[in-house]
């Protein structure tokens, strides 16, 4: 059984169910996911077998603004915001502070959480239309409340299942942001999306505070765009702290007490990492192929998901400052290659919120 969970919403469920109905009924599907349901009877798929062939046409490292159509020659539009919905929670170890380069060692590591969330696809590499410009792009223009409903429907199913996750073991969250597709996700709008994420997760928090008891703050780096911001939210801390603005010792995988202010503590927190993830990779993406340079690289290459996804352990080398693959395989795409382990959903799915 695998240690990872797969996260969708009650909404995006239905979505995926509500295209196998159109499947069933002669749509064709993009060429990824033909090749996954060739020779299957629709008839007979669940929706959570469904999804399961819709994870598998994920490939190991990726980038989609670049390398994606859009256009069914490799996956269709709808594929891709599903896809964009789905998020993992993966229980890991965390070996150094997540610094692109030069990293402080965890002298000893220690355990949490990445959760990995696609943020909103709006640029194609391809002269097509980017995944989720026809939802929150209208004349040009971001629509801030399509943006914020785009981004509740992402992040609640992690956020509710955290809490969940830290309400049984009797701590609280500290979880660290990071600007989700504020870089070259954003398209044309780059350099103009870390404030409009700040506001958006501001009002995600405060419209669903009284659900995340158990989270005790939201540290949110934008790197460079935003200013220092504190606001409280209830019970909860909202932090807003880009790296480069007097943040540099703060990157997102430090122990939570590093991010202790004046009156804060969070001894008994853990830490959890949201990762600017991929519609179309697999979590850790770049890192597969030896790379640490993108937020989902960094925090594969810092943490030991790889292990997780694959069920294979490796061991963090502290002078590449990367969680490598056993000796008889050069990268953890290698190791895919041979072993051919799959993303897993039809075990692994949770919906959120759940249903009464």
């Amino acid at each position: 059984m695998p240690r990872y969970v797969t996260l969708i919403s009650q909404a995006s469920y239905k979505r995926a169910h509500d295209y196998l109905v159109k499947l069933r009924a002669g749509k064709q599907p993009g060429a990824f996911l033909q090749q996954h349901l060739a020779g299957i009877e629709l008839d007979s798929l669940t929706v959570e077998q469904f999804l399961e062939k819709l994870i598998r046409t994920k490939r190991p490292q990726i980038f989609a603004e670049s390398a994606v159509t859009g256009d069914g020659s490799d996956w269709n539009l709808i594929e891709l915001g599903l896809l964009g919905d789905i998020s993992i929670a993966a229980p890991v170890t965390f070996f150094d502070n997540g610094r692109h380069t030069h990293p402080e060692i965890h002298k000893p590591p220690f355990t949490g959480w990445l959760l990995f969330v696609p943020g909103a696809l709006l640029r194609n590499g391809r002269s097509h239309t980017p995944a989720d410009w026809n939802e929150v792009v209208k004349n040009e223009q971001i629509d801030e409340d399509a943006y914020c409903r785009l981004y509740e429907r992402r992040l609640l199913p992690g956020f509710l299942f955290i809490n969940e996750q830290m309400q049984q073991r009797g701590k609280q969250a500290l979880i660290t942001v990071p600007g989700l597709g504020c870089g070259m996700f954003a398209g044309p709008f780059q350099g103009q999306l870390g404030e409009m994420l700040k506001r958006t997760l501001q009002r995600f928090v405060t419209k669903h505070a009284a659900s995340f008891n158990h989270v005790r703050a939201i540290y949110y780096d934008p790197y460079r765009e935003c200013q220092n911001k504190r606001h409280e939210i209830g019970e909860l801390s909202f932090l807003v702290r880009p790296l480069t603005h007097g943040n540099e010792h703060k990157p997102q995988l430090c122990h939570p007490t590093t991010y202790e202010e004046s009156g804060d503590d969070f001894s008994n927190c853990e830490l959890v990492s949201a990762v600017a993830w991929d519609h179309v990779s697999w979590p850790g993406n770049d890192f597969y192929v030896g790379s640490r340079a993108t937020d989902d690289g960094v925090k594969g290459a810092a943490t030991d998901v790889t292990a997780v996804l694959t069920g294979i352990s490796g061991t963090y080398n502290p002078q590449t400052n990367q969680y490598e693959p056993p000796t008889t395989y050069h990268t953890w795409n290698d190791l895919i290659l041979k072993e051919k382990p799959d993303l897993m959903l039809c075990t692994t799915l949770r919906i959120f919120p759940p249903t009464p």
